[in-house]
């Protein structure tokens, strides 16, 4: 382990005492009526800690009433073909719905459903052909949805009548999207029983909401074509509206889209193998040259500092622990971002979760100028060296991780030029 002399770390802290102690008290001999005289304490620098890292594939992440719902799908050179799928409800607004006295005199204009986009993944540019079902599974009453869970859809007849989101020829991303769907549904709604409009409970049984998704994209489009789209289920632009006529009289209405609505979305992933992300899950050895996360949780990393304790007595001044993103790895045009922010948490026993995934010890946001992570580790590693937390390691999520897909390659221990680095300034305590 790299030290270097601590004498600078003292000059700061001290100056102010010694000058006023010099009035009464000999420079030379300030300061060491307090000390033993046998012991000097010291500050030290270190930065050569061995450092152990292995990438973890997680099997799901909470999707459920979260504020972005997801759908999309894309094809990453290092990370797979990614999917995202989206279950959404409507409902009425008020109750008794009635859209006219005399349901034989009604006749309907169009149907459309209307999602607010506020982010995507990937390249928004490439004509995705999207795919809306409708659902004839039960929801669940107990809420056991994740990023994993499906429901029953009747994929015999797709809604969207075709319809692609393509910004190709407009300037660039928009918020907005709007889709007519098939008149069968419309009719359904329409013409429906009064006894299903009563209530949004005999509504939501009558009609269960929508499947979202999209067709596999195809890599002749390009080397990393698609995207996946996040759309915000509480927003007032997201609606599903119902034109009609009752007689002569043009009308319409509306279903809520909003936060009281049963939603959640799956995420898949296909095509992993031979790439990067498959070598680091695979890679035997703590000490290998990537280490990655993604969120949606699909890949969290352990780090884990095994020599930390030989500086077990000792005061941690302060400890950061630095991760560099491997910049050429970042998709063509910085197409996969990094996480805008990534979590440390105490890893349990088996090093691959966190021992408690509520209790988050640092976070760090990620700098786009050095391509690197500067977690704050100080108060983490004195606990470490109290005994107040074991020596298990860590677990680096990265954050808004149910509502994201952001991916990162981190250089690992055997990397040449990015490896991690735990800095640590400390100050000798002396043994008794």
């Amino acid at each position: 382990m790299r030290k270097s002399s601590g004498a600078w770390l003292w000059s700061a802290s001290t100056m102010a005492m010694l000058f006023f102690l010099a009035a009464c008290t000999s420079p030379n001999d300030a300061g060491r009526d307090v000390l033993p005289n046998d012991t000097d304490i010291k500050g030290y620098y270190a930065d050569s800690f061995g450092i152990q890292m292995r990438t973890i594939l997680i099997d799901t992440t909470e999707t459920y009433r979260l504020s972005r719902n997801l759908f999309g799908n894309y094809v990453d050179d290092q990370f797979g073909h990614l999917f995202a799928e989206t279950y959404v409800q409507s409902r009425i607004t008020g109750s008794n719905l009635v859209f006219g006295a005399d349901t034989s005199k009604l006749t309907l204009d169009s149907l459309v459903l209307t999602i607010d986009l506020v982010n995507f993944y990937g390249r928004y540019s490439d004509p995705i052909p999207l795919q809306i079902f409708e659902i004839t599974d039960t929801w669940p009453t107990d809420s056991s949805l994740d990023s994993r869970a499906s429901l029953i859809a009747d994929t015999s007849r797709e809604l969207s009548n075709g319809y692609r989101i393509d910004f190709s020829q407009l300037p660039g991303f928009y918020d907005q999207i709007s889709i007519r769907l098939d008149d069968v549904l419309g009719n359904k709604l329409l013409k429906a029983d009064p006894s299903n409009l009563v209530s949004n409970t005999t509504f939501t049984n009558f009609f269960k909401g929508f499947l979202i998704r999209s067709k596999p994209v195809s890599q002749t489009i390009s080397r990393e074509p698609g995207g996946i789209f996040a759309m915000d289920p509480r927003s007032l632009k997201s609606f599903l509206k119902l034109h009609y006529k009752d007689t002569t009289a043009v009308k319409e209405i509306t279903f809520a889209i909003n936060d009281n609505c049963e939603r959640f979305h799956r995420i898949s992933r296909s095509n992993l193998a031979g790439r990067l992300l498959d070598d680091v899950v695979n890679e035997p050895s703590l000490n290998p040259t990537y280490g990655c996360v993604q969120a949606g949780a699909l890949a969290n990393l352990y780090v884990g500092f095994p020599s930390i304790k030989s500086l077990d007595p000792a005061i941690i001044n302060q400890a950061t622990l630095v991760l560099h993103v491997d910049p050429a790895l970042d998709g063509s045009i910085d197409r996969f971002d990094p996480p805008n922010e990534i979590f440390l948490l105490v890893a349990a026993d088996n090093k691959r979760d966190p021992a408690n995934i509520n209790v988050i010890n640092s976070t760090a946001t990620y700098n786009k100028t050095t391509h690197e992570y500067r977690i704050p580790m100080t108060n983490t590693l004195q606990q470490v060296l109290a005994g107040d937390i074991n020596n298990n390691g860590f677990i680096i999520v990265p954050g808004e991780n149910g509502i994201t897909m952001n991916r990162a390659v981190f250089g690992g221990p055997n990397h040449p030029t990015l490896k991690p680095r735990l800095e640590v300034v400390y100050t000798t305590v002396p043994r008794r």
